[in-house]
């Protein structure tokens, strides 16, 4: 018997290993940033992959005289550090412009894999980034090049093949430095994220199951715009379907919990939730969601949204209606009321009707499912003040529901309405429904300032008024709703304007508080007309109290993102990237409408993507009026947020080629009693009188106090904003109060003797 043979038995019966060798090394990006997550081939069916750890590193293990070629290989999200902005880099160095300054920077230039740089690279750069390519030529996302090399020529490192791999043959000892440099395909300006690779996907269909089979057939038919989530250790990943029903959803490897987000109670799923999806690398594993009817009933929403109201201008409101019940809607219709000094209306729906300033628009049968939209056109009447604020409201037919509301609801429906009467501000407040069987609180408002709180008990019909003295404030009265009402926790009514021809207007506040438009077949939106304007911005509703943006606890928000092509050229396409904030609730997100036709994608850990593809925006210069555009959205906030809680939002909008537009950042401050409690007669000790003179003011006011004698006194003075603008300590029964340089305007303000409050009320600065 030959020693190599003996050797052998003697290995298997003694149990002897094999002799082993490692090939260790570690994979960065060109800046050294460690990569991690990236799987590493061994090129060996005997030699598994391994994995990079967090540092970057990995080690494979060889058995002696093993031959195998070391390559890394991840297909991770091909957007990930992919913008707009690439694309302006990669085309000014193919023009000669600016060029790349690195050999990476060029090979991650080179997405379609060709070996060049040429315009045919910026086109599917863009075609992903727009979502019209699901992913790069190749299906390569990343690229790794041996550290080691040395490029002949930096400035074209196509010119002669660079090594992507390492081969080892009859390894028989440990083989360190096998390092490698991480390519980005696409990612020219090193912004793609290394700490957790998105190189798995889970996707499915949302279908309507019709025939209750909960299984797809012919006849079933797509859901549209439904959430997806799926969770598990490595985090919480989004997705949402499209006009075919798909959806896509990129994570990390893991296992996870697949659930379908619910549109209302209409609906029901055979599987809500798919525990234990094992989510493996480079894999696309499939969940499907069957939805089934559980009433048939139409479920009509209606939303309004507009870019802006400017003054002696053409403006243009778009309602949006959808149908998200379950049955059709037949002959639909929508009534839109709007505002008074709305002049010269047009339409792209001719209106079946009008009464006053209510136009109704017949919209035919809406199928589960489907949506649709008109503009109407309008100018705002020039004989409006600016800054005052303008109001229309929408209501779409039919509006009832064949789900019975909670037994506990007595069936009361308040309805409070506002108006001007001579010199007094009237408010009415109607029990339209049932006789109410409890009492419930309502809150009367002075732009920010609580002057009333009291509480009523109607029968059905019945109502009751409350009337303030007209004084160019802006008036609120909040009443809270029955208990278990169906659709609304509150009602309001706001007026602004009324005045009394001695103190300015006070406008706005309208938009600082909700709408009472809880119900989904009803929309009211507000905009203060405008002078000048940022032409690319964010606005969050409501605006919030205080120079914080205080609202109360579960306050859902509806952002606008406005954008304006001020270029040179028409803009093709349009890209708003929206990241939402870890403290709202990216499955409640609910489009609202937009100013053209896009597509939304949802994905990652919460980052909203509106297309406008083809959206062919005219230049302001050629078109101003047809140079705008918009998008509006509701989300709700993640339950559980303590009081305090920031949520702050920004959103980033790409023209074509060019690099983002980052919008103002918002902010609301989540909060309760941040308005300032004032009574009616200003007072707050018994037997105190106080005068305030001159007010208005232009600059000089003088405070005076009989029946409390002040040790230590202090008087502030806040904006509307709730901001202090002036403080000063006294003692005695008067002080004085310079107000020079303050701008014109109404403020509030408050007298504390020893930290106790006994007086408050408003100061006119004129």
């Amino acid at each position: 018997m030959s020693l190599v043979l003996l050797l052998a038995v003697a290995a298997l019966q003694w149990g002897w290993s094999q002799q082993t060798y490692t090939v260790s090394g570690i994979v960065t990006l060109e800046d050294g940033t460690p990569v991690p997550g990236v799987e590493v081939l061994s090129g060996n069916a005997n030699v598994p992959s391994v994995f990079t750890n967090s540092d970057g590193s990995y080690e494979l293990e060889f058995p002696a005289g093993g031959d195998g070629v070391v390559a890394p290989f991840n297909d991770s999200n091909p957007i990930n550090g992919v913008s707009s902005f690439d694309l302006v880099l990669i085309w000014k160095h193919i023009a000669g412009i600016t060029l790349l300054d690195s050999p990476y920077k060029i090979i991650a230039a080179d997405v379609d894999h060709s070996n060049t740089l040429n315009p045919a690279d910026t086109s599917v750069l863009r075609s992903v980034i727009l979502g019209l390519l699901p992913n790069f030529p190749n299906n390569t996302s990343w690229r790794f090049v041996d550290a080691n090399y040395a490029f002949p020529n930096p400035g074209n490192p196509f010119e002669a093949t660079f090594p992507e791999f390492l081969n080892v043959n009859a390894i028989s000892s440990d083989i360190t430095g096998v390092d490698f440099i991480a390519v980005k395909v696409g990612d020219v300006n090193a912004t793609s994220t290394t700490g957790a690779f998105l190189n798995s996907s889970i996707r499915g269909n949302v279908y309507f199951d019709q025939d209750e089979t909960c299984t797809h057939t012919p006849g079933d038919t797509p859901l549209t715009n439904w959430k997806v989530v799926a969770t598990g250790n490595n985090g919480t990943f989004y997705g949402n379907t499209q006009a075919n029903g798909d959806y896509l959803i990129f994570l990390t490897p893991g296992t996870y919990d697949v659930s379908i987000v619910q549109e209302n109670s209409l609906w029901a799923p055979c599987t809500a939730s798919v525990p234990n999806i094992v989510a493996a690398l480079q894999t696309a594993t499939t969940v499907d969601f069957a939805e089934q009817a559980v009433e048939n009933c139409a479920a009509m929403e209606v939303e309004l949204s507009t870019w802006f109201l400017r003054r002696c201008f053409a403006n243009s409101y778009m309602v949006n209606y959808c149908n998200q019940g379950t049955e059709t809607a037949a002959d639909a219709s929508v009534e839109v009321t709007l505002d008074p000094y709305f002049i010269n209306v047009g339409s792209t729906l001719p209106w079946a009707s009008v009464n006053g300033n209510a136009y109704t628009f017949n919209v035919g049968d809406v199928e589960p499912g489907e949506c649709g939209y008109f503009y109407i056109h309008f100018e705002v009447d020039c004989n409006a003040e600016l800054g005052q604020t303008h109001c229309t409201s929408a209501h779409v037919y039919p509006d009832s529901s064949c789900v019975e509301p909670n037994a506990l609801w007595s069936g009361a429906d308040l309805l409070v309405s506002g108006e001007c009467v001579g010199d007094d501000v009237v408010f009415t407040i109607t029990n339209t429904g049932d006789d109410m069987t409890e009492p419930v609180e309502y809150v009367v408002i002075e732009d920010i300032m609580i002057q009333l709180t009291e509480s009523l008990q109607l029968p059905a019909g019945g109502s009751e008024t409350v009337t303030r003295t007209a004084n160019g404030a802006t008036w609120r009265l909040e009443t809270e709703e029955a208990a278990y009402h169906p659709y609304e926790t509150f009602a309001s009514a706001t007026v602004e304007g009324c005045p009394d021809g001695f103190n300015p207007m006070s406008y706005g506040f309208f938009n600082l508080f909700p709408m009472p438009d809880e119900a989904p077949f009803e929309d009211i939106d507000c905009q203060d007309n405008i002078g000048s304007y940022d032409p690319n911005d964010k606005t969050g509703f409501p605006l919030g109290v205080g120079e914080q943006r205080f609202i109360e606890l579960g306050q859902p928000l509806d952002y606008l993102i406005r954008f304006q092509n001020t270029g040179t050229d028409t803009a093709f396409n349009i890209l708003v990237i929206d990241s939402l904030p870890q403290t709202v609730d990216p499955a409640s997100i609910h489009i609202l409408g937009s100013s053209h036709p896009m597509s939304f994608v949802l994905g990652d850990r919460g980052v909203a993507r509106f297309y406008f593809n083809s959206i062919m925006l005219p230049d302001s210069n050629v078109n101003e009026a047809l140079s705008h555009g918009f998008v509006k959205f509701s989300i709700a906030q993640k339950p559980g947020l303590p009081l305090g809680t920031t949520i702050e939002n920004k959103a980033e909008i790409y023209f074509d080629f060019n690099e983002a537009i980052v919008t103002n950042r918002t902010l609301h401050t989540l909060g309760e009693d941040f308005l300032m409690e004032v009574s009616a007669a200003q007072t707050l000790v018994k037997g105190l009188e106080m005068e305030v003179f001159p007010n208005p003011t232009q600059a000089i006011a003088n405070f005076r106090f009989k029946g409390h004698d002040l040790k230590e006194g202090q008087l502030t003075l806040f904006d509307q904003y709730g901001q202090s603008v002036r403080q000063m300590a006294f003692v005695g029964n008067a002080c004085q109060l310079d107000g020079s340089g303050l701008a014109s305007g109404v403020y509030f303000f408050k007298v504390e003797d020893a930290g106790m409050g006994i007086a408050s009320g408003k100061l006119i600065v004129k």
